[in-house]
């Protein structure tokens, strides 16, 4: 029977894409796309033993967060990563010049272009830039490290356009936190890794191998009080998000940044919402050339020396005119990260109906406007409020006073009363104090912290980058949607795009934008990417989600899960494990050739069109005489293969393994490793490939160790679950502690329905990611990973048990299942209550006409 299609969307953030929309309006994209999707088909083909290494650590392995959930990096931060890697390890890019090898047509290069590396990451907001700059800023620093004449640096630039933007760069890149908190290093190289995070105009640490400046662009502005300097007073958003980049004003503001990191040799710049930089004659741009040149003039002994790269990260790298940079390499466009679930459904709410009202201000004719935004935003808060997440309505308006007005129009209304409303401008004679700016920036902090009062957000031009507020859901503009007012669609969607949960949470988040006849044709264009903004009846519009919660009146249905530590971790010490015997003989001896190899190569000439002899040589092929020359080879090839090529001594434990296993175990006999033809023979790609693959199959399996699991003092029961929002498909129960059952599939929606009829269960539950029950695993690769069971059972007799549900099998179902029983057998033996595990094929439930669970057990025994 054909398996079961799953009810949730097909869209997989994670995944490597089969196929993908041709990026638009790029140079170089689809060359270097094209380029990069083969070198990691080809598993990474020429790579240095550094990038292996952590293209592996991040990509094979799966990773778990410091409070249980999964960790996975998104598809779109792999290939920004990964593409700067090729662009400088593989085909490297010295300037725009290089890029013409990449680009579907040519490119006008003027003759001042920058000669440096300079690459444009284009990802939509929510998709993890700050993410991929981590990843490339780690790649850098190790490279740099590791590999001999590395162009890369330790040392970093991290820029941001504003002081908000900041504030979140911060909340990352503030005490290496991303470092510490996400699996960025492996673990056997972090005693190397040493990074100071410094903070504008933090002294650095002379003792730091590494640092990255972390500064608000801000410095290099006009100054705005003082002698001789602009006596204008800053409007609401300058005041705190700081000004708009100044054209005129000096780089002498920038010194101390300089003086700061000119000693540093090498440095990497990556510019946060990068689309500031539009204008080469930008100050910005002015001083990331000038600390180039400075750092070149300083280090004089070093060709390296300078700004080695500077990537532009940003959801729109647009000069004024529209164009795309041109330098842009990654294209990860809203579109895209829309359908696979890294950021919000948006849907415009229509609005039929509404009459605009008399008034002398956009907020009186708007006013029905609002009033239906409200209705959805207590549609939403009604639906996701059990769940814990507290949905935000966001309101723009078109001056101050118009949000003076609407903001003491909701503050009527009791959700939106006193400090649940958070209006952000100037005050009413347009003064900024010192006490209201504070405020208002730790408002923008803290709205998204479970123990926010804000409900709503009213602003005048707050709805640009840095103001990225997860829990934004329903979004109102009492004003006109154009590029003359600086504000455009794409923008007003970016603010409320972030997700409240993450990817694969089975929450398939939306945001709500309502629309108004002002301008209604605006939102027909196809957005970036080629995105179609859904329009639904704004009356009819939901929250798209139901919340699973224990009910208090089943606790008699809970049951008790047991937590064992972890039985397989990674070893540090895999190498000093490793004897002879660990490694596998090749599948196939190799036989020894009974000739002496040809050292001479005839060539013939042919005459293309009466195939006549125009020329004949014979070429001498210098074949290896030094056995040494072959095992220096096969070794440092292994301890590639093995991951081992950076440990203390490596060479010289594996080197007379390798040896003695070319002499006495490849071939079908003992061989003298003297002889040329068996020193020709292992220069074949087959003799290679046996050599290589055993000794890394026997390092894999070393470096992960298998430890004795034990009891922790705390289980985990499962009505310990947090409510949680749920999107897919969901069916009632009676035995398990939930309100309603979230399931991802109908094989699990039929299944649930079976256990709670069958005679001999007394309790079950589904688990899903928020239960936070996973269990470590050892996949076909080799890379350490995490399975996710889908039920937990109690049976009659007080036993328990662990389903899995089956339609269609992987790779890695019969490792996921072996590692399931050893954690049942272990739990039994830990816990003194019998824990068996289960795997129910689709086929197998099918044809299953019994009313209990050792009826299903029998037969699914008897079948195998």
């Amino acid at each position: 029977m054909t398996p079961e299609e799953p009810i949730a969307p097909s869209g997989d953030p994670y995944a490597v894409p089969e196929r993908r929309k041709p990026s638009e309006g790029t140079y170089a994209v689809k060359g270097v796309r094209a380029r990069v999707d083969a070198w990691r088909s080809q598993s990474y083909k020429g790579a240095s033993a550094t990038s292996r290494r952590l293209l592996g650590f991040w990509f094979a392995d799966e990773h778990r967060t410091q409070d249980g959930g999964p960790f996975r990096f998104y598809f779109c931060q792999r290939e920004a990563v990964e593409t700067f890697i090729y662009l400088n390890e593989i085909e490297p890019v010295h300037g725009l010049k290089d890029l013409l090898d990449f680009a579907e047509h040519g490119m006008l290069l003027q003759p001042g272009e920058t000669k440096r590396q300079r690459l444009a990451m284009k990802m939509a907001t929510g998709s993890g830039k700050t993410m991929a700059m981590s990843l490339c800023v780690v790649w850098s620093y190790f490279h740099s490290l590791y590999e001999p004449g590395s162009p890369m640096a330790t040392s970093f630039l991290v820029i941001a356009p504003n002081l908000i933007v900041f504030e979140r760069l911060k909340t990352d890149f503030g005490d290496a936190m991303t470092f510490r908190r996400d699996p960025m290093v492996p673990p056997e190289w972090a005693h190397d890794f040493d990074l100071a995070v410094l903070l504008q105009d933090d002294p650095a640490p002379v003792t730091a191998r590494g640092v990255l400046y972390l500064t608000n662009i801000q410095r290099l502005y006009e100054p705005t009080t003082g002698r001789g300097k602009s006596k204008t007073a800053p409007n609401p958003v300058e005041a705190m998000v700081g000004p708009r980049v100044n054209r005129d004003v000096d780089a002498s503001s920038a010194e101390r940044l300089f003086e700061g990191i000119a000693e540093r040799r090498r440095v990497v710049v990556l510019n946060d919402e990068a689309h500031h930089v539009h204008d080469e004659k930008l100050k910005w741009n002015q001083t990331i050339e000038r600390l180039h040149d400075e750092l070149r003039k300083r280090t004089p002994d070093d060709p390296g020396a300078g700004v080695v790269a500077q990537l532009d990260f940003s959801a729109t790298p647009k000069h004024e005119n529209g164009e795309l940079f041109r330098h842009v390499v990654v294209d990860y466009p809203l579109a895209q990260a829309v359908a696979d679930g890294i950021v919000k459904t948006p849907i415009i709410g229509e609005v039929t109906g509404a009459e605009v009202e008399l008034g002398d201000g956009s907020f009186e004719r708007s006013r029905q406007w609002l009033d239906v935004a409200v209705g959805r935003w207590r549609e939403f808060n009604e639906t996701l409020s059990p769940a814990g997440k507290r949905p935000v309505l966001f309101v723009m308006c078109e001056n101050t006073r118009e949000a003076d007005r609407a903001g003491d129009y909701l503050r009527q209304m009791r959700e939106f009363a006193d400090d649940q409303l958070l209006v952000i401008h100037t005050n009413t004679q347009g003064e900024i104090t010192k006490a209201d700016l504070e405020l208002a920036r730790n408002a923008a902090r803290e709205v998204d912290q479970p123990d926010s009062r804000i409900r709503c957000i009213v602003s005048v031009l707050m709805l640009r980058e840095g103001w990225d507020v997860r829990n934004v859901c329903v979004i109102v503009t009492l004003r006109a949607l154009s590029a003359a007012n600086k504000i455009l669609p794409e923008q007003a969607l970016g603010r409320g795009l972030r997700r409240m949960t993450p990817p694969g949470s089975g929450f398939d988040e939306r945001v709500v934008v309502i629309e108004h006849e002002a301008f209604r044709n605006l939102w027909n264009a196809e957005l970036d990417g080629g995105l179609i903004v859904q329009r639904e009846d704004a009356d009819k519009i939901q929250a798209g989600a139901v919340t699973i919660f224990v009910d208090e009146a089943r606790l008699k249905y809970d049951i008790v899960i047991p937590q064992l530590t972890r039985a397989l971790a990674r070893s540090d010490s895999a190498l000093a494990q490793l004897h002879p015997a660990d490694v596998p003989d090749p599948k196939t001896a190799l036989i020894v050739p009974d000739i002496e190899p040809d050292e001479y190569v005839h060539y013939r000439g042919l005459h293309l069109i009466d195939k006549d002899i125009v020329e004949e040589f014979d070429f001498h092929v210098p074949y290896a005489e030094d056995p040494s020359g072959v095992i220096t080879y096969y070794t440092r090839t292994v301890a590639r293969a093995g991951g081992v090529d950076r440990l203390s001594g490596a060479f010289a434990t594996l080197a007379p393994m390798v040896r003695d296993y070319l002499k006495e175990r490849v071939f079908e006999q003992v061989v003298d490793l003297h002889d040329k033809v068996v020193l020709r023979r292992l220069a074949e790609n087959d003799a290679q490939k046996l050599v290589v693959d055993a000794f890394a199959t026997a390092i894999r399996e070393l470096a992960i160790v298998e430890r004795e699991p034990q009891i922790t003092e705390s289980a985990f029961r499962v009505s310990q679950t947090p409510p949680f929002p749920w999107s897919r498909k969901t069916v009632e129960g009676k035995r398990t502690v939930f309100n309603l059952t979230p399931v991802d599939n109908n094989l699990e929606a039929r299944f649930a329905a079976f256990l709670d009829r069958a005679t001999d269960v007394a309790a079950w539950a589904k688990l899903t990611m928020n239960s936070r029950f996973a269990l470590e695993y050892i996949s076909k690769e080799g890379a350490l990973r995490y399975y996710y069971p889908d039920f937990v059972i109690r049976l009659a007799d007080d036993s328990c048990l662990i389903v899995e549900t089956k339609g269609q099998e992987d790779p890695d179902v019969a490792l996921k299942d072996r590692r399931a029983r050893r954690w049942c057998e272990d739990a039994t033996r830990l816990a003194g209550r019998d824990w068996h595990y289960e795997k129910v094929a689709q086929h197998v439930f099918d044809a299953y006409t019994g009313a209990d669970i050792d009826g299903l057990r029998r037969t699914i025994a008897a079948g195998s």
